[in-house]
Order: structure tokens, then sequence, then C-alpha cells
């Protein structure tokens, strides 16, 4: 005769084995990717924001904890890259839209400030590299888009395979424990 602890350990296994199996579909990973894409294109479309690279990885890594805690499952390092990439891109666009929306409204004054206090090469040279162009055109907005999507990318995919690295060593912990 079977006990009902053994019973219960078994039907536990069995869903446990059933989470660890069963993947993130694309469709769970919308609204997480959404959200943190939010954070990344803020922080992508401020200007000197976007100067501090790693932290846009807490887009990514927030992203990634979304998914695990919202929808309870076992996230794999594939399923989590996927997620900070799509966070990336999303933040890629949010980010060109607000920088673009910031240069329009904000552009000439703060290009008349830098100007005032450095040479006009120095000048433009910071502008560019904070993002405020002040020769907006078609094709520096192309060229921020890209590098917006290479940063948005690179960093929520590194947040996101930082999320599953550091939460695997906390599972071995509790293991070994």
């Amino acid at each position: 005769m079977v006990s009902l602890r053994e019973l219960l350990s078994r039907r536990i296994k069995k869903e446990m084995a059933i989470q660890e199996d069963a993947h993130v579909s694309i469709a769970e990973t919308i609204t997480p990717a959404f959200v943190g894409g939010l954070i990344i294109g803020i922080m992508l479309g401020i200007p000197g924001l976007n100067i501090i690279l790693p932290a846009m990885a807490i887009g990514g890594y927030y992203a990634v904890a979304m998914v695990r805690e919202y929808y309870e499952k076992y996230v794999t390092m594939t399923d989590a890259l996927k997620v900070g990439f799509a966070a990336g891109i999303i933040g890629a666009f949010i980010g060109t839209a607000l920088l673009l929306v910031l240069t329009i409204l904000y552009g000439d004054s703060v290009a008349l400030f830098f100007r005032g206090i450095f040479d006009f090469e120095t000048a433009d040279m910071i502008l560019i590299l904070s993002g405020i162009d002040p020769y907006l055109t078609i094709e520096t907005l192309k060229l921020r888009l890209l590098a917006n999507l290479a940063i948005g990318m690179a960093m929520g995919g590194f947040g996101g395979a930082y999320y599953i690295k550091k939460h695997k060593e906390k599972l071995t912990e509790k293991k070994e424990e």
C-alpha cells in the first residue's frame, strides 16, 4: 500500500517536471518585454542617461523577473535571452521616439548652451554623443535607431542572462543546504 506522503511527493515531482519542461511562449513575453523595454527606452532616450550603458540591463533583468514571477514558469537561458532581446527592441523604438521629441523641443537651446561654453566643434561632438543632434536628419535618426537597437538588445539580453545566472546560483545554494 502506498502512503499519502509518497503519493503527494510523486504528484509534486510530476508537477515540477511539467513546470521545468514548459517553455515561455511569445504571448507570455509581450507584457514583461514591454515593461522592460519602457525602462530601457527611457534610459536610451534621455541624454546623459544614455551614456550609462550597463544600467540599461535593468530593463532585461526586470522583464525576465516578471516572466518568472507572473507566470511561475521555469525560465531557461534561451527564454531569458528572448525576453531580454524583445525588451531591447521595444526600448530602442521608445528611446528613439523620446530622443526625437526632446531634440525637436529642446535641441536648439541645449545646442546654444553648449556652444556658449565650448568651441563649436567640441560642442557639436558632445551634442552628437549625448543624442541631441543639432543637425537632425533622417540619416542621423536612422543611425541613432540602429545604435539604440544594438545597445538595447545587448543590454536587455545581458540583463536577462544575469537574472538566470543569479537565480541558478541561489537554487544551487539552497539545494546544498
